[in-house]
């Protein structure tokens, strides 16, 4: 048994609280039912998105006659647009594209931010110094001038076609959040890097790739992940926002574009505005809800190294 093990007792007889004690509360402690509420909401959404085809929807394209701007039915459960398409359609097929878009750019961002900071991170010196410094300037221009800049050369309006405006958009969200993935990269492999561990592996010899790729890296997963989450609600706001204002492809569907459509009918209409709206709100919530809750189970603690 180690030292850690055994329970100390105060001078004024009020008894401590062991470490191993606090550690396996911490690990005992469940994740609650909103999480979980969270977790379903995403994997029937995605689902839902994913079949949308199959699973009997309306085509979010077709125009019913006679049910322009009417509220929810029985036979459109969400109602209908100003020009009769389905609303419940619309706002999963749009799920469809708002996930795509934030999910690959996070995915995009976080491979490249997480790249360029376990290298500063863990080299530091020069290359800490140089990639810090694009990091910083990257985020001292504002994320919409970067946006606009970087869709208006790679596919200006009226010249690229609408796949190529949904790529290069989705590009340009992920290198928005390349300087944010990379500073809470680098500062968790600056804290691994001095761990007994790592010391120990670099005095025996092995190679640096292998200390980032089968030391380091695995540590910093967790934090990653649950950053991931809250990143990409983020970019769904942003996708969303850029779809309203009419930037990149608004040819298709999507919870910005159909926000965008209801905004004219918004009193005479809400529900044109308010089901998207309330899908996307949901979706934000749920993402930030979980990459709290898993932020807060498996970050690494100083008590419990």
């Amino acid at each position: 048994m180690s030292v850690l093990d055994v329970e100390a007792e105060s001078p004024i007889g009020i008894q401590a609280v062991t470490v191993a004690e606090t550690d396996e509360k911490y690990r005992k402690r469940k994740l609650g039912f909103w999480f979980w509420a969270s977790v379903v909401w995403l994997v029937l959404l995605v689902l839902a998105a994913v079949f949308a085809g199959k699973i009997g929807l309306q085509d979010p394209n077709k125009t019913f006659r006679n049910v322009a701007r009417q509220g929810p039915s029985g036979a459109h459960w969400f109602g209908a647009d100003n020009i009769g398409h389905d609303v419940f359609s619309r706002t999963i097929y749009g799920a469809r594209r708002s996930l795509a878009v934030s999910g690959v750019a996070t995915i995009l961002g976080l491979v490249m931010g997480a790249a360029l900071g376990l290298i500063a991170g863990y080299y530091r010196k020069a290359l800490d110094g140089a990639i810090t410094a694009v990091m910083n300037i990257l985020l001292a221009i504002p994320g919409l001038v970067l946006l606009l800049t970087v869709i208006a050369f790679l596919a200006p309006p009226g010249k690229a076609s609408p796949t190529a405006q949904t790529v290069w958009a989705t590009v340009a969200l992920s290198v928005l959040t390349v300087p944010t993935i990379s500073r809470v990269t680098r500062a968790q492999t600056m804290v691994w890097s001095d761990r007994d561990f790592v010391m120990a592996s670099r005095t025996l010899g092995t190679r640096n790739k292998r200390i980032i790729v089968r030391e380091i890296l695995p540590n910093i997963v967790p934090a990653l992940v649950s950053f991931a989450f809250v990143v990409g609600a983020a970019l769904i706001i942003v996708e969303a926002a850029l779809a309203f204002f009419g930037i990149g492809d608004v040819s298709g569907v999507s919870w910005g574009i159909m926000i965008q459509n209801g905004r004219s009918q918004l009193e005479r209409s809400p529900h044109m505005v308010l089901f998207p709206a309330l899908f996307m709100c949901i979706t934000i919530l749920a993402l930030n809800f979980v990459g709290d809750q898993m932020r807060a189970r498996f970050d690494v603690r100083e008590g419990g190294i």
